[in-house]
């Protein structure tokens, strides 16, 4: 737990939006405060937090409000998970990497999904379908000129070594009457 922390102890930062990993080295932590300045509801326990100085890449960075009782917390809007415990970090950890895997492994879903709403809006929108079949045929009629433009660059070299051929015949021939 957070709270449990004392000077020199390894603290994990997890940043997940181009995942990687720093370990520091916590210099200070606050005593627990409570995480709300009004009291609860009458029964309802005060939840405490911690304020953690670490040194993480030869930097002190403070780590402020951090639930005093979890050994693993989500700052949210930054994208950084902290923790105390590698084993709370390797599961956060694998948690990232299987959300990817489970992302990439319905690409193909969704692919089928966008297809199949394009096939629906064509019904109901001819607008969309007409849109859809001028599209269609834009591509194939850019792919037919790239065609043209190759079988034309292919003759131009023809040609020309024909026109070489002939006048090194022609040479070769008045090279001979003379």
């Amino acid at each position: 737990m957070f709270q449990s922390l004392r000077p020199n102890n390894q603290i994990y930062i997890l940043r997940k939006d181009k995942p990687s990993l720093d370990i520091g080295s916590v210099v200070s932590v606050s005593m627990p405060t409570p995480k709300y300045q009004m009291q609860p509801a009458f029964g309802q326990p005060q939840e405490m937090v911690v304020d953690i100085v670490a040194n993480v890449n030869n930097q002190d960075v403070n780590y402020q409000r951090i639930p005093a009782n979890l050994d693993i917390a989500d700052s949210g809007l930054s994208g950084i998970v902290i923790s105390d415990n590698r084993d709370a970090m390797s599961a956060e950890v694998m948690s990232l990497k299987k959300k990817s895997v489970d992302i990439l492994n319905s690409v193909d879903y969704h692919k089928e999904v966008i297809s199949n709403c394009e096939a629906i809006l064509s019904e109901l929108n001819p607008e969309v379908a007409e849109k859809q079949a001028q599209q269609k045929e834009i591509n194939n009629l850019r792919i037919q000129i790239e065609e043209m433009a190759k079988n034309m660059a292919s003759l131009m070299s023809s040609n020309q070594q024909l026109i070489k051929a002939i006048n090194n015949k022609e040479d070769n021939h008045e090279n001979v009457r003379n």
